[in-house]
Order: C-alpha cells, then sequence, then structure tokens
C-alpha cells in the first residue's frame, strides 16, 4: 500500500534541531533495535535525509564522506550512507526506497556512492553493486583485513573504471569499521 509522505527534507546534521536529533534516534533504535544514540554519535558530519507523514518521521538515512582507496593506489571520495532505518508500521510500502532514491539523486558530486547492507537485494534492486575484492581498513601503522563481503558501491558520474575485484580500503573509525 502506497503512502503519501507528508515531506521530505534533506538536513546537514549540524542543522537537525534537537527535536529532529531525538526522533532520529527513536526512529533508528526502534528499527535497529537497540540503543543508536553512542553509534549516531561516531558519525562525523552526516547528512540526513528525513520523511515524514504528518508531524512523525517515518523513514530517515544518512551519509558520511569516507575515503576509500582503490587498489593501493587511487582516493576515491565516498559518500558512505548509514542508519537506512523506516518506522516498523510503515515498511514494505516504498518509503525506504524514496529515501534512497533521494540519497542517490544528491550525492553525484561524490566519486563513489557506499554502504555496508543489511539486504543485498533490496540494494542491488537500487543500483548497488557487491564489491567482491579484498576488503581493508586502513589504520597509521598498517593495512587490516576485513571480511569480504561487507559492502557495496553505488556508480556515480565521477566513478572512474573499476574492477569490482580489486582491493578496497577505508581509513579506521571508532564504531562499525565499514
Amino acid at each position: 500500500m502506497y503512502i503519501e509522505l507528508s515531506g521530505i527534507e534533506v538536513i546537514k546534521g549540524e542543522d537537525l534541531s534537537n527535536e529532529q536529533r531525538l526522533d532520529v534516534v527513536s526512529l533508528c533504535s526502534l528499527a535497529y533495535d537497540g540503543n543508536f544514540e553512542p553509534i549516531l554519535a561516531t558519525l562525523k558530519d552526516p547528512t540526513h535525509v528525513l520523511a515524514y507523514v504528518g508531524e512523525e518521521l517515518i523513514s530517515h538515512a544518512l551519509w558520511i564522506t569516507r575515503w576509500l582507496e582503490y587498489d593501493h593506489a587511487l582516493m576515491l571520495r565516498t559518500a558512505y550512507v548509514e542508519a537506512v532505518a523506516t518506522h516498523p508500521a510503515f515498511q514494505n510500502r516504498g518509503l525506504g526506497t524514496r529515501v534512497m532514491r533521494m540519497i542517490q539523486a544528491k550525492i553525484g558530486d561524490f566519486d563513489l556512492g557506499g554502504l555496508s547492507p543489511s539486504d543485498d537485494r533490496w540494494y542491488s534492486r537500487l543500483g548497488w553493486e557487491r564489491w567482491q575484492g579484498p576488503l581493508f581498513i586502513r589504520t597509521n601503522e598498517s593495512l587490516l583485513s576485513t571480511p569480504s563481503g561487507d559492502l557495496m558501491i553505488l556508480r556515480l558520474p565521477r566513478t572512474p573504471m573499476l574492477d569490482l575485484k580489486a582491493p578496497l580500503s577505508a581509513e579506521w573509525r571508532e564504531g562499525e569499521l565499514w
């Protein structure tokens, strides 16, 4: 059943009102079945997409900038998508798709889109591709190998030719590495 949105807003994290921030934490905590506040605190300089029915936030996603290094040689400015969440009572009605389509429309000036998927088939339907090559996390001292299969990418207008089987690394970060 199609749900009519009363609004969809793209807003920098620093411009979120206290009420909007609390709504994001509440929605993501419900969707992920745990306190989302500490996770949100680790995501630096996010841009949020907020979808409303009436005054209620019912779907959300955000992106942050991460630098992914392709094949040990090319740094790619990546819009890394996080916190994709829809209120359980409104799931499977196209709201998450509309939020993701909004993100995809707004990140065209990045070299690449990236995310760690919860559902490969859902993201594949939206144009995302599974990274097949080895994945690493860069630290000051070394490259740490991480399990393969934790990353999907979205090719954007600025994306160079990429071999999905080549090595790819991201900078270390607090919390979930990918």
